[in-house]
């Protein structure tokens, strides 16, 4: 276990800076891209306003800007970086967890563990 998480870190350190530069030439987060299986939408429902507007808004923008066929940094170049800095920035990830960690717990008890 030590010897692949040693060999894959420099690897997953490389994916995770591709890949949020790619969300960031749309603006968006990594929870933005998240399938809205159950427990993600339950925590969108739980989630503060804010939260949900500022998704809604950058999933649209996405979309507009992916039908114009233009990126972020063409369109509003003052919100690039911060759109790249902010790729990773987790609002909904611990509530999806615990969602799951409930639901987990309930199908046990359900099992008759």
């Amino acid at each position: 276990d030590k010897l692949i998480n040693t060999l894959l870190r420099p690897a997953a350190g490389l994916y995770q800076r591709r890949v949020a530069k790619s969300l960031a030439s749309y603006g968006l987060t990594y929870e933005d891209c998240m399938i809205e299986k159950p427990e993600v939408s339950e925590a969108l429902g739980l989630a503060s306003n804010d939260v949900m507007v500022g998704r809604n808004r950058r999933i649209k923008r996405a979309m507009d800007l992916s039908f114009k066929k233009k990126d972020l940094a063409t369109y509003a170049p003052e919100l690039a970086k911060a759109a790249e800095d902010g790729a990773y920035q987790f609002q909904i990830s611990e509530t999806v967890a615990k969602i799951r960690e409930r639901d987990e717990e309930r199908e046990l008890l359900h099992k008759g563990w």
